[in-house]
This record gives structure tokens, C-alpha cells and sequence, in this order.
């Protein structure tokens, strides 16, 4: 058996290491316990209008103001809030005839449609009991971006021929008509209000009622 004298003495940097891992540990320890404060029992305790007032200036990434018992935006920030885009495909066709002269185009493009929120429209929630109510935005086709054109069919008259000014008619028809695919013919808008309640409620905890104006 080995004397106990002679054993060897710790180094220090043995020492060192077990308090820097002891410290370590304690800072852990004591961040853990206030992130757990923070989200059992601090975060808890904030009303309805900060959550709602929290998860507004996340969403719309907006000046929140909260006045007395109402949340608004700042109006200075207002703002389009896109929060859905779909790629379209539209089609066309425009026909004219002069003197018994027939002209005809068929178009078609491709365009990414984008839909959300006008900001401008939104007059703000107020607290009513321990609910925040009001209205929102309705949901809207906010831009209509082409990405590509092609002419798929054209036919000239022997006097009526296709010019330029047929050109940009027909290709400012065929952007409306894309709108109007988008609106019509598609979940885009109801997609929109889908996505804005969901952000909404997982940030806010559905402490809110509203309907879209």
C-alpha cells in the first residue's frame, strides 16, 4: 500500500479546471432559471394588449403604439404586408375587325402573385374586459409581377395588321386577367387570413377576436 504521503499533490491546473467547470455550471444554472421565470411566470403576466401589442410589431415589423386600452401601428411605418405568393398562368385573346379585315393575338404568361394586407386600413384593437377586439384588413392581391410573355397564336388582316399599340393593350389585358385568376380562381386571398391568424395567435396566445373589415 502507498504511503499517503507520498502521493502526488493536485496540480493547479487540475484546481483550475474543476472551478471554471464549477462556475460554468452555476451560470447555466442561474440563465435556465431566469429564461424559466420568463416563460412560466413572467410572460404569463403580461396583459392582453402587450401580447397582442408583441406579436403586431413581430408580424407587420411596425411601430406598435399602445395608448390607454388600444394597440395601433404608427402610422409613419404604415405599410403593404405581403404574406402569400402563388405563380399564375394566364391566357388572352384579343380580336378586332375593320373594313372586313380581321385581326386576332392569343397571349399567355406566367406571374407571381403576392397577397396580404394594406396597413393603411387597419384602425387598431381595443381591450374590452380581458379580450382585445377589432377589425382587420381584408386580405388583398397586392401585387401582380409577369415573368415571362409568349404570343401564342396572331393572325393579320389583309388592311387590319397587329401593331404596337395592340401589343401593350393586350399585354395590360393580360395582367388583369392574372389579377383576376388569382382572385377568382384560387385560395390566395383566404390563404392570406389564414396565415396572418396563425402568426398572430402563436405569438399572441389568442388573446384577440377580430373580423376582416
Amino acid at each position: 500500500m502507498n504511503d499517503p504521503e507520498t502521493l502526488p499533490a493536485p496540480t493547479p491546473g487540475r484546481k483550475g479546471s474543476r472551478i471554471l467547470a464549477f462556475f460554468i455550471g452555476l451560470t447555466i444554472l442561474i440563465v435556465g432559471g431566469f429564461a424559466a421565470f420568463y416563460y412560466f411566470i413572467g410572460k404569463p403576466a403580461m396583459s392582453p394588449l402587450d401580447r397582442l401589442s408583441e406579436a403586431l410589431r413581430n408580424v407587420t415589423e411596425n411601430e406598435v403604439t399602445v395608448s390607454g386600452n388600444s394597440v395601433t401601428l404608427a402610422r409613419a411605418e404604415m405599410r403593404e404586408l405581403a404574406v402569400v405568393e402563388r405563380k399564375v398562368q394566364s391566357m388572352v385573346k384579343y380580336e378586332t375587325k375593320w373594313m372586313g379585315s380581321d385581326k386576332m393575338i392569343i397571349v399567355k404568361g406566367d406571374f407571381l402573385v403576392k397577397a396580404g394586407f394594406d396597413l393603411t386600413e387597419f384602425d387598431g384593437f381595443e381591450l374590452e374586459g380581458d379580450q382585445v377586439v377589432g377589425t382587420w384588413p381584408a386580405a388583398k392581391v397586392l401585387s401582380v409581377e409577369q415573368l415571362n410573355y409568349e404570343i401564342f397564336f396572331s393572325k393579320n388582316g389583309v388592311v387590319n395588321k397587329l401593331n404596337d399599340t395592340d401589343r401593350e393593350l393586350v399585354s395590360n389585358l393580360l395582367q388583369k386577367q392574372a389579377r383576376a385568376d388569382a382572385i377568382e380562381h384560387s385560395d390566395i386571398l383566404k390563404d392570406a387570413e389564414r396565415v396572418i391568424r396563425t402568426r398572430l395567435d402563436d405569438l399572441s396566445g389568442g388573446t384577440y377576436q377580430w373580423t376582416p373589415k
